[in-house]
C-alpha cells in the first residue's frame, strides 16, 4: 500500500487579470481548479496540512496537474530534498511561457522552484525529472499563416503547469482535455466504439463520434444539429445547423441556430448567438458571444461581445507578448486571442490586437465621429454616396 505523503499548499495571492478571482477559483472544464488539486491528492495519495513540517510535499496554490506525476516527483526525491523538474516535452514546450519562478535547464526540461519536497536538514534540494507521459500528435499547418507546414502537439497523461495569466486558462482547459484521453486503456476505448458503432448501426467514424457524447438531462438538441466527441451539462440548447465538437458546455448553454463551438470549453448559462463560431476558448458562465470568429480567448462571466468586432488572432512576424507582473513575456506563439474580463460589453466596429485583455466592466463603443447619423433628404441618386464623418454626402 502506497503510504500518504502531507502536502501543504503555499498561497501566492496570484489573481488573474483581467478577471481577478483568486486562482483556484479558474474554471477548468467547468471545475475550479481547487477542485483538480483535490482531486489530484486523493488520486496521489497526499493528505493537505496546514504547515510546512517536514517531510512534506510543498506546491503553489496555482498549480494544474494530475496525482501521478505529483507521486512519481515524491518517490524520485528518496526522501531528500528535491526540485520537480518538468522533463522534455512538447507538453512543456507549449504551457512554460509566461511563468514565473520556472527555469529553463538545457537538456533536461523546466524546473518548478515552488513545486518541492522538503525532508528537513541542510542538504540541497536535487532536481527530479517527472515525465507528462504525452502523445505527440503532427497536425497539418497552413505554411503561410505559421511558416510551417507541422504543427506538433503534446497530449499529456500528466500535464503539470501553473497558472498566472489568462493564457494559462486556455492552455490549462486544453491540457484537461488530454487527461482522460490518454488515462483511458486501449481495450476501454475498443469497447466504447463498439458500443457506439452498435448504437450508430454504422462503422463510419463520424456517426460513431456522435455516439461518444455525454449528454445531461433536458438538453434540447435540434436534429439538424451535429454534436460530437462533447459533453453536455443539464438544460443545454443547440439550435438547428449548428456544430458542437469535443467541448464542454455546462448546464443551461445555448448554442444557436448555426453557431459552432471547436475544442472550448463555455461555462454554464453563456450564449453563443447565431453564425458565432468559437474555437480553443474559454467562455465563463452567463457571458454572450456574438463574435463572428473567435479563437484562443478568453470572455469573462456575464461579458457580452457583438458582431462586427474582431480580435485578431494571428502575428505573422513574431511570438506575440503578453504582459504579466510590469514586464512583457513571449507566449512561444504566433497563434492567440484576446482575454475579455467580466461584465465586459464590447460594441461593433472594434479590431482588437492579438494578446490584449480588455478589463472588467469595460464598455467599449465606436468613436460616434465614425458611425454614419445624417442622412439629408434630396441627395442625388445618380451617383455614390459617401459616409463622411456621421454625415452621408455625395462622392466627388
Amino acid at each position: 500500500m502506497t503510504p500518504t505523503v502531507d502536502v501543504f499548499v503555499e498561497p501566492s495571492g496570484r489573481r488573474i487579470a483581467p478577471f481577478g478571482d483568486p486562482v483556484t477559483e479558474t474554471p477548468i472544464a467547468n471545475r475550479p481548479l481547487s477542485a483538480w488539486q483535490e482531486q489530484a491528492f486523493a488520486d496521489g495519495g497526499f493528505r493537505r496540512v496546514d504547515a510546512i513540517t517536514p517531510p512534506c510535499l510543498v506546491i503553489p496554490d496555482t498549480l494544474f496537474c494530475t496525482g501521478d506525476i505529483l507521486r512519481r516527483f515524491v518517490d524520485g526525491a528518496a526522501g531528500g530534498n528535491a526540485v520537480l523538474v518538468l522533463a522534455e516535452s512538447k507538453h512543456g514546450a507549449s504551457t512554460t511561457p509566461v511563468q514565473p519562478h520556472v527555469t529553463r535547464l538545457e537538456g533536461k526540461g523546466w524546473r518548478f522552484e515552488k513545486i518541492r519536497y522538503v525532508a528537513g536538514g541542510d542538504q540541497a534540494p536535487a532536481d527530479v525529472v517527472v515525465e507528462p507521459q504525452e502523445r505527440v500528435l503532427d497536425l497539418p499547418s497552413l505554411p503561410y499563416d505559421l511558416g510551417q507546414e507541422t504543427i506538433q502537439i503534446g497530449i499529456a497523461r500528466d500535464p503539470l503547469m501553473t497558472l498566472h495569466h489568462w493564457v494559462h486558462i486556455l492552455w490549462a482547459n486544453q491540457a484537461a482535455g488530454g487527461i482522460e484521453l490518454m488515462r483511458t486503456p486501449p481495450w476501454k476505448w475498443a469497447l466504447r466504439g463498439l458500443w457506439a458503432a452498435t448504437r450508430a448501426l454504422s462503422f463510419n467514424k463520424w456517426k460513431v463520434l456522435g455516439k461518444l457524447n455525454r449528454i445531461g438531462k433536458g438538453c434540447d438538441i435540434h436534429p439538424t444539429a451535429v454534436v460530437e466527441g462533447s459533453t453536455l451539462g443539464d438544460g443545454v440548447s443547440v439550435g438547428p445547423f449548428s456544430r458542437v465538437l469535443f467541448s464542454t458546455l455546462g448546464d443551461g448553454v445555448s448554442v444557436m441556430p448555426h453557431a459552432q463551438v471547436d475544442l472550448s470549453t463555455v461555462g454554464a448559462k453563456a450564449t453563443i448567438s447565431e453564425a458565432t463560431v468559437i474555437r480553443f476558448s474559454v467562455i465563463y458562465p452567463e457571458a454572450v458571444v456574438s463574435q463572428y470568429l473567435m479563437q484562443q480567448c478568453v470572455i469573462g462571466r456575464r461579458a457580452v461581445t457583438t458582431g462586427g468586432s474582431f480580435s485578431i488572432d494571428l502575428n505573422f512576424e513574431q511570438d506575440i507578448r503578453v504582459p504579466l507582473d510590469g514586464k512583457l513575456w513571449s507566449t512561444g506563439q504566433r497563434f492567440l486571442g484576446s482575454a475579455f474580463g467580466h461584465r465586459a460589453r464590447i460594441g461593433t466596429g472594434f479590431w482588437l490586437a492579438s494578446g490584449r485583455m480588455v478589463p472588467n466592466d469595460y464598455f467599449l463603443v465606436r468613436d460616434p465621429c465614425l458611425v454614419l447619423a445624417k442622412l439629408p433628404e434630396g441627395l442625388p441618386t445618380d451617383k455614390p454616396l459617401i459616409a463622411s464623418g456621421p454625415v452621408l454626402r455625395p462622392a466627388g
